[in-house]
């Protein structure tokens, strides 16, 4: 982005901005717009050799309004301001690069935790940061450096483990896509979560608000990193809506117990109420499956990115199944969220499969205004 483009981005964002900011988040926002015209980039322009100089230049400029950005906190962000967001460099934080769109959100609402943890070991760095944990989510940035170049395989195979006060739990661990900084170091977002069930214990299981957590890495070569940390639940404008009405479908019925959403994540936990008799088959557009996913829409029916797929488990001696499921935050809040439950299905000779949604479970929320 060159100093003019860069210019530009920043004002437009001052007009989008809300009146009603903290003394000193305005301050600093009009420190850096004062500062605008008073930059000469001349002298960089006509060397070569400090092309690096004039790109650090705008930078530093961006960077305040980062900074300024970071300390509102305030979660949600108008859709003209979002809009003109994007077109600043953000740099800050590994999720402004690799991470989902909740996870942007999350770290200009100053919930990341951005403190570094690292071990080395024969040559090899693995480092987390950027831990967010929003209730109902904990996600973490892992990057691994080798001194030389890093293996493919070694990325990509390593598994990850976690207990939450020093005791293991029924955890789940969705691992994102390996994303490259160079040809030594690479970055996977892990995310962990629970299906709110220990069947070990038979009980409800649940985050604590606070909790120390420890994250073990194992490594294909036989390489092992144990890091503990830290975690405190942090979910600034954080919004709950309860019991929603129930829908029928053949014996079938759904009711959505919560719907939680943050600037990170939207957690859906629905009641599905089907047989647990085995003598019993669910109903036909279920194509084997005893429960079901689903999938979030907002008013304007954009779907939701999910996090991960729902987990079930078992509510009292009833026919009765508690499902939840993590969905993608999102930088402006939805005026409406629409559940569409739905089962996969194989469908043409390719053996494609594709979504079947059950259009008599759909239920609507509507979001306060």
């Amino acid at each position: 982005m060159n100093q003019d483009k860069l210019t530009r981005a920043l004002r437009d964002t001052r007009v989008f901005m809300p009146d009603r900011l903290p003394d000193r988040v305005r301050e600093a926002l009009d420190h850096a717009y004062e500062q605008l015209p008073d930059i000469d980039l001349t002298p960089i322009r006509k060397r070569r050799r400090n092309r690096k100089l004039l790109k650090r230049a705008s930078v530093s400029v961006a960077a305040v309004l980062v900074a300024g950005i970071l300390l509102i906190g305030s979660g949600f962000i108008s859709p003209s301001m979002a809009n003109s967001l994007k077109q600043i460099p953000w740099i800050n934080s590994l999720y402004e690069h690799f991470g989902d769109a909740g996870l942007v959100t999350a770290v200009r609402s100053g919930m990341v935790t951005d403190k570094p943890y690292s071990q080395t070991k024969a040559g090899r760095t693995v480092t987390i940061s950027d831990l967010m944990y929003d209730g109902a989510r904990l996600s973490v940035a892992v990057k691994v450096h080798e001194e030389g170049k890093l293996s493919e395989e070694e990325i990509e195979a390593f598994e990850v483990d976690g207990r939450v006060n020093g005791e293991q739990g029924p955890l789940s661990y969705s691992i994102g896509n390996t994303q490259w900084i160079d040809e030594s170091t690479a970055v996977r977002i892990i995310n962990i979560g629970h299906s709110g069930y220990d069947a070990r214990m038979d009980q409800a299981y649940e985050f604590p608000d606070a909790f120390e957590f420890t994250f073990s890495i194992a490594m294909s070569s036989g390489k092992e990193y144990e890091f503990v940390v830290p975690i405190e639940k942090n979910a600034p404008g954080a919004i709950e809506l309860t019991k929603s009405e129930i829908k029928n479908y053949e014996g079938v019925t759904l009711q959505i117990e919560k719907l939680v959403i943050t600037p990170a994540t939207i957690n859906l936990v629905a009641l599905l109420g089907v047989s647990a008799n085995s003598e019993l088959e669910p109903p036909a557009r279920f194509y084997g499956n005893k429960f079901l996913q689903f999938a979030l829409f907002d008013e304007n029916g954009n779907e939701i990115k999910h996090v991960d797929l729902a987990g079930y488990s078992r509510v009292g001696e009833k026919d009765l199944f508690r499902g939840k499921q993590n969905f993608v935050g999102a930088s402006t809040l939805p005026k409406s969220i629409t559940i569409k439950p739905f089962a996969r299905r194989i469908k043409g000779p390719d053996g494609k499969s594709e979504n079947d949604y059950i259009q008599e479970l759909e239920i609507t929320m509507e979001l306060p205004k």
